[in-house]
């Protein structure tokens, strides 16, 4: 049993749950659950509401999975490094926000929605967190530190982030807590705002 998996159990038994207990409240199958317990790495979503469920921060249930990651040291050692630990020695993600009514621009780096090329620049209204359809919105991967947009897609019961790209897979999170569920998750996801230009690398 992976290191990670036995500290999730750890953590599940720590507040006194049993596998159907967590599984209901998380979305999962029972014995989907006990995999993830077992072998099987958990998804993003699924950690996201493991950890409000067990009153664990998120960043510490990141930290664990990077200890237990099987990718190379330079890519764990970026994932590290764009996690700030504070004086008080508790690590949270690097604050992503800005307050400021002017616009932020950075460069995409990381393979993005097909109609943005990786390298293009954009520009983005931070105070814009809002979900529009069709809008193009811009996020900072907390594990790498890198930059991509994707356009958002909001249901009753769905958070999709769409690419519409051969090379990169729509991520699709189930949604029960409403509004506030997600606005959790495109925290976590490090949503920077919605894109209002772009500027393109020929």
């Amino acid at each position: 049993m992976a290191a990670f998996n036995q500290y999730l159990k750890a953590l599940r038994e720590r507040k006194f749950l049993d596998i159907g207990t967590v599984a209901e409240r998380t979305g999962v199958h029972r014995n989907t659950q006990s995999k993830y317990e077992d072998s099987r790495d958990p998804p993003l979503d699924y950690l996201v509401e493991f950890a409000a469920l067990v009153d664990v921060p998120f960043i510490d249930i990141l930290l664990k999975r990077l200890d237990d990651s099987k990718a190379s040291q330079r890519a764990v050692n970026l994932a590290i490094s764009s996690l700030e630990p504070e004086k008080s020695g508790v690590y949270e993600v690097k604050e992503i926000y800005k307050t400021s009514n002017e616009l932020m621009h950075v460069k995409l780096n990381e393979v993005s929605h097909k109609l943005i090329p990786t390298g293009a620049t954009v520009f983005i209204n931070t105070s814009s967190k809002a979900i529009d359809a069709n809008s193009m919105y811009a996020f900072l991967n907390p594990m790498n530190g890198e930059h991509f947009a994707a356009k958002l897609v909001l249901t009753a019961t769905k958070l999709k982030l769409v690419f519409d790209n051969t090379e990169r897979k729509d991520l699709v999170f189930s949604v029960e807590g409403g509004e506030t569920e997600s606005r959790y998750i495109l925290k976590t996801l490090g949503l920077l705002g919605k894109i209002v230009k772009a500027e393109l690398i020929f």
